[in-house]
């Protein structure tokens, strides 16, 4: 059985569906996201989530920025950009 992970953190604990662009701002992609995350995101943009992660929540980065590596998604390169940065 695969479990569903958490597009940003890779979880797999109480899973949601997320817009990756807010659906207050017309978003209809959705993909998978722990309820953490999502809540954390709101209706940010993913490079603001990012931005506001990285200097708020040091935990949660680490979980990002680890599960994100080596992976070659979109949201794995804005990690990449703004760990280096």
């Amino acid at each position: 059985m695969v479990k569903v992970r958490c597009s940003y953190c890779g979880s797999t604990w109480n899973i949601e569906n997320e817009h990756m662009q807010a659906r207050s701002k017309g978003g209809t992609v959705t993909v998978p996201a722990c309820q953490r995350c999502n809540r954390i995101k709101q209706d940010k943009s993913i490079s603001q989530f990012l931005d506001y992660i990285k200097s708020n929540d040091p935990y949660r980065w680490r979980k990002i920025v680890n599960y994100q590596k080596g992976r070659r998604s979109d949201i794995a390169k804005m990690v990449r950009r703004r760990r280096n940065q």
